[in-house]
């Protein structure tokens, strides 16, 4: 009998195993739910950005970087605050993605968590984040259901070329107004001189 029911558990386990471990197929078709999802976001295109999404009150978007925090619940709250985004920045950004480091793992056949590594790349300035995802099977298409990044480096050459910018352009200032209140004192200096001259002739 012992024989027996320890199969019978061989069995149930890799079969519970077997169950939670994602296909090269589904890891592919999330890649790719990832992507466009991204794609979307930076051209601007509501509607096709908001097709990428389980919509229901238990969809979660949230973004944790190093001044802010910007997190909403329920796809109304997601979908408002993405739509005003959009019209306050409605010009397309070009970005470029590099992901990595993938886990996956199968809550369920239709339900599947992972996290994997991302660095985005805007006008030559690169950002860093730890990625989170949890996706939803509905009708054979992925739906992203959650929705996390925390930000945990960026690129600071841009914000360091702008700084020698501005250095550069202030100490030029100084310099124009150290010529000019030189220059000044100098003008000064003659018309005290010239004056003095006159008092002597006179």
């Amino acid at each position: 009998m012992k024989p027996y029911l320890f199969l019978l558990f061989v069995l149930f386990f890799s079969k519970s195993f077997a169950q939670n471990i994602t296909t090269a197929e589904e890891q592919e078709a999330i890649k790719q739910a990832i992507n466009t999802e991204a794609k979307y976001f930076y051209a601007r295109n509501l509607e096709k950005w908001t097709n990428c999404y389980r919509q229901t009150p238990q969809t979660y978007w949230a973004l944790v970087e190093k001044d802010r925090v910007s997190q909403k619940d329920g796809w109304d709250n997601i979908n408002t605050f993405v739509a005003n985004y959009f019209k306050e920045n409605s010009k397309a950004v070009k970005c470029t993605f590099k992901r990595d480091n993938y886990n996956f793992r199968k809550v369920n056949p239709t339900y599947i968590w992972l996290t994997f590594d991302q660095t985005k790349t805007t006008n030559g300035k690169k950002e860093a984040s730890k990625e989170t995802r949890i996706l939803e099977l509905i009708k054979g298409e992925w739906k992203i259901v959650n929705a996390t990044g925390f930000v945990t480096s960026f690129d600071k050459t841009a914000k360091t070329e702008e700084s020698t910018k501005e250095k550069s352009k202030k100490e030029e200032g100084v310099k124009d107004k150290k010529e000019e209140t030189t220059k000044t004192k100098k003008e000064e200096s003659g018309k005290d001189k010239k004056s003095k001259d006159t008092k002597k002739a006179s």
